[in-house]
């Protein structure tokens, strides 16, 4: 449908489409970044609050504990408590010994007291025996000690305190709550004598978490704690509508509300946030924080309604100035589609001229832009197309000398045009050349038409020739064949001959230049003319020497294969052209043909005219023994003498009649008379013999449906020519399908070479004769002929040494480079039995073993031998290739000898370098194993764990560490930069370092060793220099464990730790900065990370070797996803279990792949 638009509508809608997308992408860009910065923002305020609010609370319960400890350490507390239990457990004599003594201490007590409460945030304190009475202050206070201890749970109220510092519930109302803790005698075995209890002022936290300054209109901040199992909310909200609600305590945990205040409970070690419901089952943006010490949670929320407004409001701006922007940019697009489209409606009425084929006049440029230049190109493409025109008219009048330059090198119908004139010159040329030939050849047919004899046909021909090709001298030779022992070559016409002596010459086949070329029956073109060659007479130049000769045979095939049959020779004062050369052989065919035909009919007539003799004869002398019956009888046994002799000459015409037939059935050609409709009228016996089909079966039929249908139009074409041109003679080769089958049953196809005149007018004939021979062996001759000269220039310019050997070890070919070995050429070896060639005996007894293996095993083999030669012992790779007959068995062996001294010594080199690399490796690999741990040893300390070791070379680049130290035990899993022998190199650094950081240097924390190895590797590697390049290191996992407080201490660089508990599986990231390399020169510190375990947690450590393995279906990787899914699945079932599917899914996962890197795991169950 846009197609069908006008350019004016296009373009409108193009600025529009154009507006239209910018501002949609534009928008869609602005809001994403705008709804992204504003989300960013709200997260990051919320994030901020959240971690300030959280370390003030944490550092106001910080200096709480500071203060109880302090108190409680006192030895002036520990006084009084002991006093009041003394007093009431002894009598003293002196009572005013005693209130004396009681009274400076409580003198005391105050002054410490009241310097401890002159603390802002601590309201009173109060101290009490064990049992709960109360000691100080002695006096009556407002609450009661009962009340206040039962604000701590049942632990506390029975006089069991299991914590440093224990903490009540809040009061709201009065913004306190209680810190409890044990004195202890430090006198007696740091025995439980008493309590002292701190009133706690709650005023700067509670100010603190109703501060929402950055939380918007509903951000709130609140503090929970967890009584039994339910949530308490110990500061109130914000949102006025819930503070009126009666029943807003707190939550029950694993409700669908309030997940953020479960979770700061529940997830103690996570920071997140995320969008969940509230207490008020709104959904809102929250994050959370765990008051450690304290055991409450912090929450920082704002409602979800609050974060999207913004975006909201956004949104609908957008939408208003893209309507606006849409209304004004149709103006504008339909104001721009009139300023252009007038230009263009020129150029469009002056292409529809173009495409009518009219060419106008000049266009006027009214504009200098881009309209404006295609103005000026149509201008050019009409003022080109007016030259081209006008050559092309030329071209037509026959005018082909007529100039004309294209316009530039990629001017497609300039250059067609010059084509198609060069060709049509070029064309013109041929067929002249062929008419002339073509002509030449019809004149020839008529004068072989024409006559009756050899010498006849021979001065027709020759002088005919001789004027044709412009040749001042010509000779017809014949075949002399009627005493086969002296077979030679007679002249029989000649041109311009001034002897007549030479017409009785004679020649040998391979005598003279006309036997020469009899013998290789081959056209022969001279130049340079023998001394003894004739010279020709002339009025006017005297006696001349030619300057060109030439030399034809004439072959034809007479059934039993190509036979020569004479030879023409013409001499010229000027070299014969190759048309020239082309006339006489084409013609040469004819003539062949002619001469085998007139010898044939003359043998005949000898034999008809031999026999009619003889009949002649026979009549006779019945006539005679007619008349003279009575002297017959006298003279009986002269007539029976008389009929022996006439049945001897009957005898003799039978014969005669029987070999015409013969020669009819054996001829080698088949002779085919058809009629005007291509059916078959007559042919000669041998077609039974040739084409395996009988003359009844061909009679009457059309035979060109056994012709190829690649030849089906040259052979309609052959009666098409000879129809219209009745005086041709016309040959054509096609592919003809014969009666007989092959193996597989299919009918057999042939070659055939057929030459058809037309002889309809003949009354004797009335049809088109085709003789047809089987040329199917001569072309397949001339295929091998090529085959075997350029199979010879490759064996004669190969370096390798090829050798041809027959099945009785007879040397029929070698090729030239055998001199470069032996120093003797190879004529000396050609034609030699292996026992008689100057050869070295162990390559000859090599040979003969070779060939004796490829005899047996009837296949080809290959065996390196050492070969003697002049230039020292040489290694070659034989490989014997067996040769076979027609009946598929080995005539002969060719041996192809490539010469591999230098890759042998290459290979040696190789292999004693790959043994010492082995070796060292090897070596290598011991070390390694001798100091690394393994399952066995781990188990002596922790019974349940596992190593999966998998080095990807001989030696690895991961390796686990492990160390027992003052009953800690430290483990990790390090994976060093490369793997193989750099990073064996590099894991022998690490373990040595790590030794003597924790035995030696004495460190303890796994963050702080790991920044200590970091600067040793750095230091032990010099990467802290300027020129330093290398940037190799290692990646680590370390754990130090207590198995008596059952804490596992985490740093990590790169590599995690995961761990499950409860069924929950977690995921402890190392740093992102690896251990060396020199890459984070301003990197901070390892984080240390301490995790409280209980019986039946799992912890795993591993190299990046497992989840980076290639493989399964995809080829990706295997991927930490994985892993996790596996620990998930299986942690319930033990740890030997995890450690079977571990190795079972990498080993599935890998399958036939290349192990990608070394693999490294190691797990731990408590």
């Amino acid at each position: 449908m846009f197609k069908k638009l006008k350019i004016g509508t296009k373009i409108t809608a193009l600025v529009i489409g154009v507006v239209l997308a910018s501002v949609i992408v534009v928008s869609i860009i602005a809001y994403n970044l705008s709804r992204e910065s504003i989300d960013n923002g709200y997260a990051d305020r919320i994030e901020a609050v959240a971690n300030l609010k959280a370390k003030q609370i944490e550092r106001f319960f910080d200096d709480i504990r500071n203060e109880i400890q302090f108190g409680k350490e006192r030895q002036i507390v520990q006084k009084k408590i002991l006093s009041e239990k003394f007093d009431t457990d002894t009598a003293l004599v002196d009572s005013f010994q005693v209130s004396e003594s009681k009274r400076l201490l409580d003198n005391q007590l105050v002054d410490l007291i009241g310097g401890i409460i002159s603390y802002k945030d601590i309201k009173n304190i109060y101290i009490t025996d064990n049992s709960g009475s109360l000691i100080y202050p002695s006096e009556n206070i407002a609450q009661n000690i009962d009340s206040i201890l039962r604000a701590f749970d049942t632990d506390v109220t029975r006089g069991v305190v299991t914590k440093d510092v224990v903490y009540s519930g809040v009061n709201q109302d009065e913004q306190t709550l209680y810190a409890l803790a044990q004195v202890n005698d430090a006198g007696s075995n740091n025995i439980n004598i008493g309590k002292i209890i701190y009133e706690i002022n709650l005023n700067d936290i509670f100010n603190l978490v109703k501060d929402s300054t950055g939380l918007g209109v509903t951000g709130e901040t609140r503090l929970v704690r967890k009584e039994r199992n339910d949530l308490v909310f110990l500061t109130p909200t914000r949102d006025r509508v819930y503070k009126n609600k009666k029943n807003k305590k707190g939550i029950s945990m694993g409700s669908n509300i309030g997940i953020a205040a479960q979770k700061s409970l529940r997830e103690r070690n996570t920071k997140k946030l995320e969008v969940n419901r509230d207490y008020r089952g709104e959904k809102v943006l929250s994050t959370w924080r765990y008051i450690k010490g304290i055991d409450w949670g912090l929450v920082v929320k704002i409602d979800q309604a609050e974060v999207k407004k913004p975006t909201t409001d956004l949104f609908e701006t957008f939408l208003w100035v893209g309507g606006i922007i849409m209304l004004f940019s149709i103006v504008i697009g339909f104001a721009f589609s009139r300023f252009l489209i007038n230009p263009l409606l020129v150029l469009k009425d002056t292409i529809n001229l173009l495409a009518k084929g009219i060419l106008p006049d000049k266009l006027r440029q009214s504009t200098a832009d881009e309209i404006g230049e295609m103005t000026l190109q149509l201008n050019e493409l009409v003022g080109t197309l007016k030259k081209t025109a006008d050559f092309a008219r030329q071209i037509g009048e026959g005018d082909y000398q007529a100039n004309f330059k294209p316009v530039s090198d990629k001017d497609t119908l300039g250059i067609a045009l010059l084509t198609m004139r060069d060709s049509i010159q070029q064309s013109a040329r041929r067929d002249d050349e062929r008419n002339w030939i073509v002509t030449g050849l019809a004149e020839i047919g008529d004068i072989l038409g024409g006559v009756s004899g050899i010498t006849e046909l021979g001065e027709q021909v020759i002088a005919y020739i001789s004027n044709k090709i412009n040749a001042v001298q010509g000779a017809f030779y014949t075949v002399n064949d009627e005493d086969p022992g002296d077979v030679f070559l007679e002249m029989n016409a000649s041109y311009a001959y001034n002897k007549k002596k030479y017409l009785s010459a004679k020649f040998k086949f391979a005598e003279g230049l006309v036997g020469q070329s009899a013998i290789e029956q081959a056209t022969i073109l001279r130049t340079e003319i023998p001394e003894d060659y004739v010279t020709i007479t002339s009025g006017l130049l005297g006696d001349r020497k030619p300057k060109s000769i030439l030399l034809t045979p004439l072959i034809t095939d007479d059934g039993n294969g190509e036979k020569v049959y004479g030879v023409l020779e013409f001499a010229g004062f000027e070299k014969f052209n190759q048309r020239e050369v082309n006339f006489v052989k084409e013609v040469s065919d004819l003539i062949a043909r002619s001469v085998f035909n007139i010898k044939v009919r003359e043998t005949t007539e000898r034999h008809l005219k031999d026999e009619m003799k003889m009949r002649s004869e026979l009549m006779e002398k019945t006539r005679a023994l007619q008349q003279s019956a009575e002297i017959m009888e006298a003279t009986a046994e002269e007539l029976r003498k008389s009929k022996g002799e006439l049945e001897e000459q009957v005898d003799e015409v039978q014969k005669a009649n029987d070999r015409t037939r013969l020669l009819l059935e054996n001829a080698s050609e088949v002779i085919t008379i058809y009629d005007q409709d291509k059916s078959i009228k007559y042919i000669s016996p041998s077609v039974e013999m040739i084409l395996g089909y009988s003359q009844e079966e061909m009679i009457g039929s059309k035979d060109i449906k056994n012709v190829h249908r690649k030849g089906v139009h040259s052979v309609e074409k052959m009666f098409e020519d000879l129809i219209a041109n009745p005086y041709e003679t016309v040959t054509i080769k096609f592919s003809y399908s014969t009666k007989n089958l092959d193996d597989n049953g299919e009918n057999i196809w042939i070659w055939l070479e057929a030459t058809g005149t037309n002889l309809l007018s003949d009354p004797a004939i009335n049809g088109i004769v085709v003789n047809t021979r089987d040329i199917t062996e001569r072309r397949r001759a001339e295929s091998e002929q090529r085959m075997r000269g350029q199979m010879q220039a490759l064996s004669e310019n190969s370096p390798d040494l090829i050798t041809r050997i027959n099945k009785e070890g007879r040397v029929f070919y070698i090729n030239p480079i055998i001199e470069t070995y032996t120093g003797k050429s190879k004529d000396e070896y050609l034609q030699k039995h292996l026992s008689d060639i100057d050869l070295n005996q162990e390559i000859i007894e090599s040979w003969r073993s070779i060939l004796d293996d490829v005899r047996n095993k009837n296949k080809k083999i290959s065996q390196d031998v050492e070969f003697p030669s002049i230039m020292g012992k040489r290694n070659m790779l034989i490989n014997a290739i067996p040769e076979y007959n027609d009946q598929h068995n080995i005539e002969s062996v060719l041996l192809v000898s490539h010469d591999i001294t230098e890759r042998k010594i290459i290979e040696m080199d190789i292999q004693n370098k790959n043994k010492k690399i082995t070796e060292s490796i090897n070596y290598a690999k011991r070390i390694q194993e001798a100091i690394l741990p393994d399952t066995g040893y781990i188990r002596q300390y922790l019974e349940e764990s596992f190593i999966i070791y998998r080095p990807r070379d001989v030696v690895s680049g991961d390796f686990p560490w492990f160390l027992e130290k003052n009953g800690d035990i430290y483990l990790a899993a390090v994976d060093c930069t490369g793997h193989g022998v750099p990073g064996a190199l590099i894991s022998l650094i690490g373990y040595f370092l790590l030794n003597n950081i924790v035995k030696v240097e004495g460190v303890s924390s796994p963050s702080e060793i790991l920044d200590l190895l970091d600067a040793e590797v750095t230091r032990t590697l010099k990467q802290n220099e300027s020129n330093s390049s290398t940037q190799d290191g290692m990646d680590i996992a370390l754990c130090k464990i207590n198995k008596e407080s059952k804490q596992l201490e985490y740093a990590g660089a790169h590599r995690p730790l995961y761990f499950t508990s409860n069924n929950e599986l977690y995921e402890i990231k190392g740093n992102k900065f690896p251990i060396g390399g020199a890459q984070y020169k301003n990197r901070v510190k390892f984080t240390n990370t301490t995790i409280n375990y209980t019986e039946g947690d799992y912890f795993f450590l591993f190299s990046d070797g497992f989840p980076d393995q290639f493989g399964g279906p995809k080829n990706k990787k295997f991927s930490p996803r994985r892993i996790r899914e596996i620990i998930k699945n299986n942690a319930n079932l033990g740890l030997s279990q995890v450690q079977r599917v571990m190795d079972e899914e990498f080993d599935k996962w890998k399958a036939n792949n290349k192990q990608t890197d070394d693999v490294l795991m190691i797990g731990i169950k408590f």
